[in-house]
C-alpha cells in the first residue's frame, strides 16, 4: 500500500479571506471552521460585457490602460486589451465612478468608488483609493461619504495634489458633496466652496485642467436626486464654474449659456490651446428646438470660456450619459457621448451619428490619444473597446466577465444551465460546467432574448422550455430546442377574468414612455401587441424587474408580478388576476410620465406602486406571499380569494421601503422570510425577517451583518431548515442557525452586490448572479445541509458525499491562448468532506479503497477545527503486482527474442535492456526499457502482443463506490464515496 503525500492540487482547504475594508469581517477563522473550506468559481460569461463607466490610459502607451466598471471593479491591461487582470476585488465597493494615472508615474493609481450614471440600478462607493504600487494594493484615502464619485483630476506634475468631483448620494441629501481638493496625497481634503455652490443638494459632477496651467480648473456643478418613483435631474445652484487659483475661489461663467436651472455637465478642453473648451449642458427640454435661446447640448468658447456659442441642441438622457470629448489633435473633431451619440468634423457646424459601429451602445466614456487620433477607447453599457485605426475596425474586450445580472433560474439538465437577465444585456443561458479542458468559453453561452434581461425560469422537467422577462414585463417563452419563441404577456384577450378588473374611468391614461419598454425588446422577429409600451391599460402597473417566478408545486403554473398578481395554468397561453391591488396604489407615485427633471426621462425604470417578488408555499400551492416596491407584505392561504397585508406587525423597518425578496419556507407552511432594501431611501441597513406564524408576528434576524449591507435576497436550504443565505451589496452571508449569527461566504469572490442567489435543487450548488462580476458556483454544500447540532458536537463525523463524475474531457479545437475569457469548470474528481470538532494533534490520512480491496490508496493533510474537504483524483496508485506482471511481461518478450538470430551488437543491447528490466525500481524505469525493446526489436513480436501494454503512472477508478477510512489521531471513522460515469455514456 504505498502512502501519498497529499498535494495542493488534491486537497482543497482553502484560506479564509476577508476583505480589509471590514473591519467587523476581518481576516480570521471563524469560531467553528464552517465557510472555510468552500469556494466559489467564476464562469462568467463574458460574451455580452457591462456597464463600463470609466476609462484612463496611459499618453504615450495606449497598451497600459484602466477600465471602471459600473458595478464590477477596477481592471488593468498592459497590452492593449489582449489580457486584464483585475486589480480592485477586496474593497469596500465594487461600484466605480473614475479611475485615473498619475502619467508622470503610472504606479500611482485612483479610483473614486459609487458610479455617477444615476440611474436606477447605479451603487455607490466608499470614496477615494489610491494604489502606489501599479494596483497590487489600494488604501481607502478618504471621502467615504460621497457615495458617488463622477471625476478626477491628477496635477500634471505634482503627485500630491488631486481634485475629485463627487455628485453625492443619489438617493437622498445626506453625506458629503462638491469638490474636494487634496494637497497632501490624499492625507487630508479641502471642500472648495469660496464660489461654488454649498447647499448641501448640489455636487461636482465634472472637473477639467487647463493642460498647460493647473492652476485654471473647470466644475461642472449637478444637483440631482432619486427616489423609487421619480428621477429629477436639475437645480439652481449648477452650472459651469472657473477657478485661476488652484480651486481656491470660484467664478460662474454665464455669458451665452443656458439661463436658469441646469443639470448634468460634461467639459472637455483642446490640449493643443486651451482657450478652446466644449460643454455639454443639460437644461430644460420645453426651451425653443431651435438655437435662438440657449438651450440644451452643446457649446464652445474659444476665450477660455468667457463667452459660449450655442452649437448643438441636444437631450439624450443628459442624466444617464452627458460627457463630452473633443479630440486633442484635432479640435474640429467633437464628440457627445450619449445613447443618441453626436459627432462633429467641422468644429460643431453640422453634425451626424456615431461615426463607427460594432462597439456598443449607450455610451458613457471615451478615451482619444493625445498622439494618435487613430486611436481610442469606448466605454459603454456593453463593455469596454479599442480602436487603432480611426474606428473602422474594433477590439471588443469580451474577456472580461462583468455582467450585471438582475436575476437567475437552473435547468435540470446534467451539467445544468443557468438563466439570466442583464442590464441592457439580453436575456442569456450558460452551463455550470463543460467537458472542454479549457473551461467555461464565450461560444458556450447563448444570448435567448433581448432587451433588459431580468427573470428567467426554466420547467423543471423539460429543460427545453424557458419564460423568459425583459423590461417592464415583456414575457416570453421560448423552445431552447428549435429557438421556437411567442409572447406571453398578459392581454385583455389572454386574461380570462380581464373585465372583473377593467376600470373604464380610470383617471389616468398609460404612462407617456420617453422609450418604449415591454415584450418588443424580446425579440424582433414576431409582432408584438404594444400601444405606448404596455399591453393593458393604465391601471394595470408593472415593474422595471417584473418578477416571473415557476409554481414549486406544479411546473405548468407561473405567476407574473404587476400590481396585481397574475397566475397562469397553461405556460402563459392564458392568465388569470388572483389579486386586488396589492400596492399602497399612492397616486402621487403610481404614473411616472413626468419624471426627469430637466429632461423628460421615462423609460419604466421609475414604474411605482408594483409587486417587486413572489414565491408560492413549496408545501402548499394555496399558500403565497407578495411583496411591493412601495412596502407591503401579503399573504393569501386560499390561492388568492383573500389577501392580508402583514406589513404593519413587521416593526423596526421604515414605511415604503421596497420589499426585495419574500422566501417561503420548505419546512413549515407557517414560516417565511422577507429582506427590505432601503437604499432608495438613502438607507444601506440591512433588514431580514423570519416569521414562523404566517406574518402575525416577526423576528429581526439581521443580527451581526454589518451596516452598508443593503439586502437583495435571501434563501433558505431545502434540506437544512436552519442553513440561510443572503445577498447584499457588497457580498453574501449564511447563517447555520437560522438567522442568529450569520457569516461572511465570500471564499474566491470579489466584492460585488449580489442579486441572486439560487440553490440547484439537485447538485446543491449554490448559485450567485451578481450585478457587476456576472455568474459564480459555490460548488457543493451539502456538508452544510449535513451540519446539524448533533453533528457539532461530535469529535469526527463523516458527512455523506456527493456522487462524483468522470466528466470526459473533449477538445474543441481553438487555440486560442490570450484574449479569451475561460470561465472555471467545476473541480474534477470526488470530495470527501468530514467534521472535526477541535484541531488534530497530527496530520491525519485517509485511505479510499474499492469494496473488493483491489484498489487503495492513502493520502496524509493536515486539517483543521471545522468543516474539512479533500479532493480525490479519482485514481488509485498502480500495484506491486501490477507492476511485477509488467516486469514479468517483458522478461518473456526478451526471452523470445533470444531464440532469434541477433548480430552480436543487438545481442549485446538485449542484454543491457534485460538487465535495466531486472533492476527497474518503478514503472518509469520499466517503461523506459519497453520503449528500448519496441523500438530496437519490435520486428520480432511477428504481430504478437508479446511486449504488452505501457503502465500508466496511476490507475483510473472506474465507475462504482468506494470505502473512505479517516485516520484521526490515531482512531479511525468510516464514509463511502460513490463514481459515476458522464452521463454521456
Amino acid at each position: 500500500m504505498n502512502l501519498l503525500r497529499l498535494t495542493l492540487a488534491t486537497l482543497l482547504l482553502t484560506i479564509f479571506a476577508v476583505p480589509a475594508h471590514s473591519q467587523q469581517w476581518r481576516q480570521r477563522r471563524s469560531n467553528e471552521g464552517i465557510t472555510e473550506t468552500f469556494k466559489w468559481r467564476s464562469i462568467g460569461p463574458g460574451n455580452m460585457m457591462g456597464r463600463v463607466s470609466a476609462l484612463d490610459v496611459l499618453n504615450h502607451d495606449h497598451k497600459v490602460a484602466l477600465v471602471g466598471a459600473a458595478s464590477g471593479g477596477v481592471w488593468l491591461t498592459v497590452n492593449g486589451g489582449i489580457t486584464w487582470t483585475p486589480i480592485f476585488d477586496n474593497y469596500g465597493a465594487a461600484s466605480i465612478g473614475d479611475v485615473a494615472f498619475f502619467q508622470p508615474d503610472s504606479s500611482i493609481i485612483w479610483v473614486g468608488t459609487g458610479e455617477a450614471n444615476n440611474r436606477n440600478s447605479s451603487a455607490w462607493g466608499d470614496g477615494v483609493y489610491k494604489s502606489t504600487d501599479y494596483g497590487k494594493t489600494f488604501t481607502n484615502m478618504g471621502l467615504e461619504e460621497t457615495h458617488q464619485i463622477a471625476r478626477i483630476a491628477t496635477h500634471p506634475t505634482d503627485k500630491d495634489i488631486l481634485y475629485v468631483a463627487a455628485v453625492g448620494h443619489l438617493w437622498g441629501y445626506s453625506g458629503d458633496r462638491g469638490l474636494f481638493k487634496t494637497t497632501d496625497g490624499g492625507k487630508t481634503w479641502k471642500k472648495l466652496t469660496n464660489g461654488l455652490p454649498d447647499d448641501g443638494k448640489t455636487g461636482c459632477t465634472e472637473i477639467r485642467m487647463h493642460p498647460k496651467n493647473p492652476d485654471i480648473l473647470y466644475a461642472g456643478m449637478y444637483h440631482r436626486l432619486r427616489t423609487p418613483w421619480s428621477m429629477h435631474s436639475g437645480g439652481p445652484n449648477g452650472g459651469i464654474f472657473k477657478s485661476v487659483d488652484g480651486g481656491e475661489s470660484w467664478t460662474k461663467l454665464t455669458n451665452g449659456l443656458p439661463e436658469g436651472q441646469t443639470g448634468r455637465i460634461g467639459l472637455s478642453i483642446y490640449y493643443s490651446n486651451p482657450d478652446i473648451i466644449v460643454a455639454y449642458v443639460e437644461a430644460s427640454d420645453k426651451l425653443p428646438d431651435d438655437l435662438s435661446i440657449p438651450g440644451p447640448g452643446v457649446y464652445r468658447s474659444e476665450d477660455g470660456g468667457e463667452s459660449w456659442k450655442y452649437l448643438y441642441r441636444h437631450m439624450s438622457r443628459p442624466m444617464y450619459h452627458g460627457r463630452i470629448e473633443i479630440n486633442p489633435l484635432d479640435d474640429n473633431l467633437i464628440y457627445v457621448i450619449a445613447r443618441q451619440y453626436a459627432f462633429s468634423d467641422d468644429g460643431g457646424k453640422t453634425w451626424s451619428g456615431k461615426p463607427w459601429g460594432g462597439a456598443g451602445g449607450d455610451d458613457h466614456d471615451l478615451w482619444l490619444s493625445p498622439v494618435d487620433r487613430d486611436v481610442f477607447y469606448t466605454a459603454a453599457d456593453q463593455g469596454a473597446h479599442l480602436t487603432e485605426d480611426g474606428g473602422k475596425t474594433f477590439r471588443n474586450f469580451t474577456n472580461m466577465a462583468i455582467g450585471q445580472y438582475y436575476a437567475i433560474g437552473v435547468d435540470m439538465r446534467d451539467p445544468y444551465w443557468i438563466y439570466g437577465g442583464l442590464q441592457d444585456n439580453s436575456n442569456w443561458g450558460t452551463p455550470s460546467n463543460t467537458r472542454e479542458s479549457r473551461g467555461i468559453m464565450t461560444h458556450h453561452s447563448i444570448e435567448i432574448a433581448g432587451g433588459d434581461g431580468f427573470h428567467n425560469q426554466v420547467d423543471p422537467t423539460d429543460w427545453r422550455t424557458v419564460y423568459t422577462v425583459c423590461h417592464v414585463a415583456g414575457v416570453g417563452r421560448i423552445n431552447m430546442e428549435t429557438r421556437e419563441h411567442k409572447f406571453i404577456s398578459p392581454t385583455p384577450a389572454t386574461v380570462t377574468n380581464f373585465m372583473d378588473y377593467a376600470e373604464a374611468d380610470y383617471e389616468e391614461t398609460l404612462v407617456d414612455y420617453t422609450i418604449d419598454p415591454g415584450e418588443g425588446w424580446l425579440w424582433r422577429d414576431i409582432p408584438t401587441r404594444l400601444i405606448k409600451g404596455s399591453t393593458l391599460p393604465p391601471h394595470f402597473r408593472f415593474n422595471w424587474n417584473s418578477p416571473l417566478v415557476l409554481s414549486p408545486n406544479n411546473p405548468r403554473t407561473i405567476y407574473l408580478g404587476g400590481n396585481h398578481l397574475f397566475r397562469s395554468v397553461d405556460r402563459g397561453e392564458t392568465w388569470t388576476i388572483i389579486s386586488p391591488d396589492l400596492t399602497t396604489n399612492d397616486p402621487e407615485k403610481r404614473n411616472s410620465s413626468g419624471t426627469g427633471g430637466l429632461t423628460r426621462e421615462v423609460t419604466g425604470a421609475e414604474n411605482h406602486c408594483t409587486i417587486i417578488t413572489v414565491a408560492e408555499s413549496p408545501l402548499n400551492e394555496e399558500l403565497i406571499w407578495v411583496g411591493t416596491d412601495d412596502g407591503n407584505v401579503q399573504i393569501t392561504s386560499d390561492g388568492g380569494k383573500t389577501w392580508t397585508n402583514v406589513r404593519s406587525n413587521i416593526e423596526g423597518v421604515p414605511e415604503c421601503t421596497w420589499v426585495s425578496r419574500v422566501e417561503a419556507s420548505h419546512f413549515e407552511q407557517g414560516r417565511a422570510y422577507v429582506t427590505f432594501d432601503g437604499h432608495r431611501f438613502d438607507d444601506n441597513k440591512a433588514y431580514v425577517y423570519m416569521t414562523e406564524n404566517f406574518g402575525q408576528t416577526w423576528l429581526d434576524i439581521s443580527g451581526n451583518i454589518p451596516h452598508g449591507n443593503a439586502l437583495y435576497v435571501v434563501r433558505e436550504d431545502f434540506v437544512n431548515p436552519d442553513l440561510l443565505f443572503v445577498g447584499s451589496e457588497l457580498m453574501c452571508f449564511v447563517s447555520t442557525d437560522r438567522g442568529r449569527t450569520w457569516e461572511r461566504f465570500m471564499n474566491n469572490m470579489p466584492t460585488v452586490a449580489f442579486h441572486d442567489l439560487k440553490i440547484h435543487p439537485r447538485d446543491a450548488d449554490l448559485i450567485a448572479g451578481t450585478h457587476g462580476r456576472s455568474l459564480w458556483i459555490l460548488d457543493d454544500i451539502t456538508p452544510l445541509q449535513q451540519l446539524t447540532g448533533e453533528v457539532r458536537q461530535k469529535d469526527v463525523h463523516m458527512f455523506k458525499n456527493r456522487v462524483a463524475t468522470k466528466w470526459l474531457e473533449l477538445d474543441m479545437g481553438d487555440d486560442q491562448v490570450y484574449f479569451e475569457f475561460r470561465g472555471e469548470n467545476a473541480p474534477r474528481g470526488a470530495s470527501v468532506s468530514f467534521w472535526l470538532k477541535n484541531k488534530p494533534a497530527e496530520e491525519i490520512s485517509m485511505t479510499i479503497e474499492d469494496i473488493a480491496g483491489k484498489y487503495s490508496k492513502t493520502i496524509s493533510f493536515e486539517a483543521d477545527q471545522g468543516i474539512n474537504r479533500a479532493r480525490w483524483n479519482l485514481e488509485f496508485p498502480v500495484t506491486e503486482t501490477k507492476i511485477e506482471k509488467f516486469r514479468q511481461t517483458l522478461l518473456a518478450a526478451v526471452a523470445e527474442i533470444e531464440k532469434e538470430k541477433l548480430s552480436r551488437e543487438h545481442t549485446s543491447q538485449l542484454a543491457g535492456i534485460k538487465s535495466t528490466i531486472d533492476s527497474a525500481e518503478g514503472i518509469r524505469e520499466l517503461n523506459d526499457a519497453y520503449i528500448d525493446l519496441t523500438f530496437s526489436f519490435g520486428q520480432y513480436a511477428k504481430g504478437r502482443p508479446i511486449f504488452g501494454k505501457q503502465l500508466n503512472n496511476s490507475i483510473e477508478a472506474p465507475a462504482g463506490k468506494y470505502k473512505v477510512t479517516l485516520d484521526v489521531d490515531g482512531k479511525e471513522y468510516y464514509g463511502f464515496v460513490e463514481v459515476r460515469n458522464d452521463p454521456l455514456l
